[in-house]
């Protein structure tokens, strides 16, 4: 028959009393320490994931926000192209229409001159006639008799013309 020893059954409750001992003192509290090292792992990992949603969130705002304002300045730009270009067009007819009131002006300026000056040398021309008239004929003529009849020739050789 197999033989037991004394030492053998104190050995095996050795064992025992050591294994019970050391799953009191070690495994549970290491246990624990483990169970709550990856609770906060998991606790980690949680909150970087929702903070990262959030930051994708907070990303997708941003690019929301900036293709807005890039829409926003396109339009702030195409708007002050249209109103330069009403202003330029306006500036453009404004100056048209000042350039051709200078020349209405300087057309009628021109017409009035050349009418005065015309004048001027019909009466020079009828002051000579006169002149000459007098001293062809040797005597002073009425100088309003002569100047109506001289003003007459010259009307109808103006619209002989």
């Amino acid at each position: 028959m197999l033989h037991v020893d004394q030492n053998i059954f104190w050995t095996v409750v050795n064992l025992l009393i050591l294994f019970i001992l050391l799953r009191i003192f070690l495994f549970k509290p290491v246990l624990g320490m483990i169970e709550k090292r990856k609770a906060a792992i998991e606790g980690t990992l949680s909150d970087a994931d929702q903070k990262n949603a959030a930051a994708q969130a907070l990303k997708q705002q941003y690019e929301s926000s900036l293709k807005d304002a890039k829409q926003e300045s396109f339009q702030i730009v195409s708007d002050a192209k249209d109103r330069a270009q009403v202003q330029y067009n306006q500036i453009i007819d404004k100056a048209n229409a000042d350039a051709s009131q200078i020349v209405r002006q300087a057309n009628a300026a021109a017409e009035a001159d050349r009418e005065k000056i015309l004048k001027d040398a019909q009466s020079e021309l009828a002051s000579v006639a006169l002149a000459a008239a007098s001293k062809l004929l040797g005597t002073t003529v009425d100088a309003k008799a002569n100047k109506a009849m001289l003003d007459a020739f010259l009307a109808e050789a103006g619209d002989a013309k």
